[in-house]
């Protein structure tokens, strides 16, 4: 009898793991509190470790049915003035994309791998021994519980595992609106663009052949820039883009970003990923692709359990080969975050001496260059992979 796992969360991490785990014969149901499977209305960065993901998954061509090659990311100060030009590592893609294709490749995937989803079936609450308590009173239970259900996670919060929640002073505003590459300035063309003047940045990314995703990102305690109304101060600080800002139309949302650190991913039969175990601000645009590279990991780890009493065991080895790469990421968009902090006077030199310095170069891409793991040697003996 196939072993079972139960998620809490819809979402890119939740349907990545689900997936994966189904495809390697575990039986697979997720649990989402929305009436519906949906995310809010912007774009995604997904680097060349999560497009490995969507490869593996069979998720990938739905996914890039419309998507946006760019030359890579450029940086600009407060005077338009080129900081540094786009730039990707050998053998590193980048695509831009809207998140609900994104999610609509991993839905399919997930249903054709025979993950049940379950929508508004809201988790509240777990416990070390693989079981979930919903909103309604019902307690569902399984050899592997887990929580992909964002930074106010119930999972987490139940398991007692976390070790602190920071919210950052930083957060975004963000959107989507028409625009296609003819109305750009021929230079803005065929790359993303990360702006610069004072603490605010504004990063135009185009997503498909008509859209183009808009971050504002500013302190949260700047309170006329964080206006959901999206008032004119965004064209004052960044006349070149007025055109775009102008088109706002669509629905804005506006969220501070949170740093996540658990002491221990998982206690006993249950475990969090994401960032239910590791949010970190946007900086790098790999909270996505984290989550899923993360969900791929732990199903490969699980592919080698064939005794429930041995999960425990085989999470712990999973923490162990992943908890590197993702703390790495995470500290260093931590970091990187702190160049909204150096006046406009300075930062094009910070930028251009520490941030293209082959070293910290190196590991702010460390992640996007990375190898996911999707299958882990079966040890001789028939046990568990074990932690080292």
């Amino acid at each position: 009898m196939a072993l079972k796992a139960i998620i809490s969360g819809g979402g890119i991490g939740g349907l990545t793991t689900a997936t994966a785990l189904a495809q390697r014969g575990w039986d697979v149901s997720v649990y989402e509190s929305q009436p519906q499977l949906r995310v809010n209305g912007s774009g995604i960065y997904t680097w060349s470790n999560g497009l490995q993901v969507l490869r593996e998954l069979g998720a990938y061509e739905r996914a890039m049915q419309n998507p946006f090659k760019g030359l890579g990311i450029e940086q600009r100060d407060h005077n338009e003035e080129v900081i540094l030009p786009p730039h990707l590592p050998a053998g590193v893609e980048v695509v831009t994309i809207h998140r609900a294709d994104l999610l609509a490749a991993l839905e399919g995937a997930a249903r054709k791998a025979g993950v049940r989803i379950e929508t508004g079936k809201n988790v509240v609450d777990a416990a070390s021994d693989g079981t979930f308590r919903l909103a309604n009173g019902d307690r569902v239970a399984a050899d592997l519980a887990i929580g992909c259900d964002g930074v106010n996670s119930p999972v987490r919060a139940g398991l007692g595992i976390e070790l602190f929640h920071e919210r950052t002073a930083e957060g975004a505003l963000r959107t989507t609106v028409l625009a296609t590459q003819d109305e750009f300035h021929p230079d803005d063309r065929n790359r993303c663009i990360e702006n610069w003047n004072g603490k605010r940045r504004l990063l135009v990314t185009p997503i498909n052949d008509k859209e183009v995703y808009l971050a504002l990102c500013c302190p949260e305690v700047d309170s006329q820039a964080r206006d959901i109304r999206v008032l004119p101060v965004w064209a004052e600080s960044f006349p070149h883009w007025k055109f775009l800002l102008d088109r706002i139309e669509a629905e804005v949302t506006w969220n501070v970003y949170s740093v996540i650190k658990c002491k221990a991913w998982s206690s006993g039969h249950s475990c969090v990923l994401g960032d239910a175990a590791h949010a970190q601000p946007p900086n790098l645009g790999q909270g996505g692709g984290m989550a899923m590279q993360n969900g791929l990991a732990l199903a490969a780890y699980m592919a080698n359990v064939n005794d429930a009493r041995d999960v425990p065991t085989a999470l712990a080895a999973w923490e162990a080969a992943m908890r590197p790469l993702v703390d790495t990421t995470q500290h260093w968009a931590i970091l990187f975050g702190e160049l909204a902090n150096i006046p406009n006077e300075f930062r094009p030199e910070m930028i251009r001496n520490i941030v293209a310095h082959p070293f910290i170069d190196q590991m702010l891409g460390l992640a996007a260059g990375s190898t996911p793991i999707s299958a882990v040697p079966t040890p001789s003996d028939g046990s568990a992979v074990t932690a080292e």
